[in-house]
């Protein structure tokens, strides 16, 4: 994976969801106009809009770097007025420097290093596609084992699957959390991936991994939730707020 993946996750203050959309239709406009290397900026809310999740993506730090100087003014008055409690997870490799810059404006992020994937994701925008973040943690003793069926899980998505878009997997730099990224067409893309995979997934969770934890970010039937309720122990759900290609309301 060649890009730089960033995902900021903040709290809304109590009566500003107005105030948060407003103020992300801004950056998005200064990013439209200014930003030469930014490839997705998408903003989503949880169903009782208290947290915010921004889901960026560039070719490289410099793009990222670019990107905030652009829009600094207006994140400045995010955070004045309409968020609070910042985190930042990167997903690739960056440079000793770059982690510094970051930890100085911002506060130390969190680094995940990709580790599997399908090879051929397509690009995921937030439009119209089912976006899934799975986390989990890896057991102690096994991360040798854990990468192994995981190898068996993507074998299985390759070999079977018709309608995923992405599914990349990273690892944290203590190598003892997991984030599973996907995406897919619809939902019906989702459910055919759980049938293929559920076996090899239940042996993961049994001897490898626990604390299994999933997002997810676009709309989904009832029939969708039962079914994270049965394999995940239930769903946080995401709606998109703003996008850098069109604005979605809530």
């Amino acid at each position: 994976m060649a890009n730089l993946e960033v995902i900021a996750r903040v709290k809304i203050r109590a009566g500003r969801l107005e105030g948060l959309q407003l103020t992300a239709a801004e950056i998005l406009r200064l990013t439209r106009a200014k930003d030469t290397h930014t490839l997705r900026c998408d903003w989503f809310v949880n169903e009782d809009a208290t947290e915010c999740e921004v889901h960026e993506l560039f070719p490289n730090e410099q793009g990222l770097i670019e990107h905030k100087m652009n829009t600094m003014e207006p994140t400045v008055a995010l955070f004045e007025n309409d968020v609070f409690d910042y985190h930042a997870t990167i997903y690739g490799d960056v440079s000793a420097e770059f982690i510094d810059l970051v930890t100085q404006r911002m506060g130390p992020p969190t680094v995940f290093a990709f580790t599997h994937g399908l090879g051929s994701s397509a690009p995921v925008d937030g439009i119209g596609q089912l976006e899934v973040i799975a986390r989990l943690k890896v057991r102690p003793g096994r991360l040798e084992a854990f990468k192994s069926q995981v190898a068996e899980i993507l074998r299985l998505t390759r070999d079977k699957d018709t309608h995923t878009l992405r599914y990349d997997w990273f690892v944290n730099e203590a190598e003892t959390e997991c984030e599973v990224h996907e995406a897919y067409v619809s939902e019906e893309g989702l459910i055919e991936h759980n049938e293929h995979v559920v076996a090899a997934r239940d042996t993961l969770f049994e001897k490898d991994a626990f604390d299994h934890r999933m997002s997810v970010y676009g709309e989904i039937s009832q029939h969708l939730s039962a079914l994270f309720a049965k394999h995940a122990g239930g769903v946080s759900k995401f709606s998109l707020l703003e996008g850098l290609e069109q604005t979605t309301p809530v």
